[in-house]
């Protein structure tokens, strides 16, 4: 006791440091009830992917290269190669099936590919998150961010809960007009901990907190005015698109900014695989 009479300021930042602590990063959670670690699609415990696109839409050959990048991204293997069956591969088909399926995959950026010295061809996976075990650590910053965002809605019906996502990335983040084209910004981890990111970030932080509060929903790869990435959300049984990265770009003072959820004004969105998702409706969620 004597020590924290003599140096009050230190112990005051003592307190205020262990305050922080605790609450980033110590206090108990309640854990996504889909997630079961002894599945062979677990990546982490943000998120429980069934791997819907790669069992339904992926070929027996996209299906290796689609494992062996999800297995070099969970363990931060940068480049990987194969031989001579990916002559006819459609490497951008599979990178999608990867966005779609596994939203929590935080290191999984753009990829980058080319023929080898050697021959065979060599993917990159050029990195969305910082140092592994800084990553690590700030897994369970986003489990309690997560979690808070669940106490918030747990008393709001399905549409509620749909706006509060929304509300809340345009609230809490910003899109990133500066380093716009960085790996970083393909990641749900820069929306969590940066607080910026862009479409892909956005739609898989959506995807991965939708999940948490009982949404289905899925994410989207195409293109608006250019690539892009948004969610497929289900209401009253009907399939709706809705886009974060609205909420993050514009500001919550314009009369346009509830535009997540307004059809009407999403008609120029096209699916880069249309195949991969039930029929979206056209006309505004009633």
């Amino acid at each position: 006791m004597r020590f924290f009479k003599e140096n009050k300021i230190l112990s005051i930042l003592l307190l205020l440091l262990s305050f922080y602590l605790y609450n980033n990063y110590f206090i108990l959670v309640e854990p996504n009830p889909k997630v079961d670690k002894k599945s062979p699609t677990y990546i982490n415990d943000l998120y429980a992917s069934d791997e819907r696109i790669y069992n339904d839409y992926l070929d027996t050959t996209e299906k290796i290269i689609y494992k062996k990048l999800v297995s070099a991204s969970k363990n931060h293997i940068p480049t990987i190669y194969f031989k001579s069956i990916m002559n006819k591969l459609d490497v951008e088909k599979i990178y999608s099936a990867i966005l779609v399926d596994h939203p929590e995959l935080l290191n999984f950026g753009s990829l980058s590919y080319k023929y080898s010295t050697a021959g065979d061809y060599e993917i990159t996976i050029n990195s969305a998150t910082p140092l592994r075990l800084l990553t690590a650590l700030n897994m369970s910053r986003i489990q309690r961010i997560i979690q808070k965002i669940k106490e918030d809605t747990k008393d709001l019906n399905d549409y509620g809960k749909i706006k509060y996502v929304y509300n809340w990335i345009g609230k809490k983040t910003k899109y990133d007009r500066t380093f716009t084209y960085m790996s970083k910004n393909q990641s749900a981890y820069n929306v969590f901990i940066n607080k910026n990111a862009v479409c892909a970030g956005f739609a898989k932080a959506s995807q991965i907190i939708f999940q948490n509060i009982g949404i289905e929903s899925y994410g989207v790869s195409g293109n608006t005015t250019g690539p892009h990435m948004w969610n497929i959300i289900k209401y009253k049984g009907k399939y709706y698109y809705f886009d974060s990265t609205i909420a993050a770009s514009i500001s919550d003072t314009s009369e346009h900014y509830y535009d997540g959820l307004k059809q009407t004004t999403m008609k120029e969105y096209k699916m880069s695989n249309p195949e991969w998702y039930p029929e979206i409706e056209t006309t505004n969620m009633e």
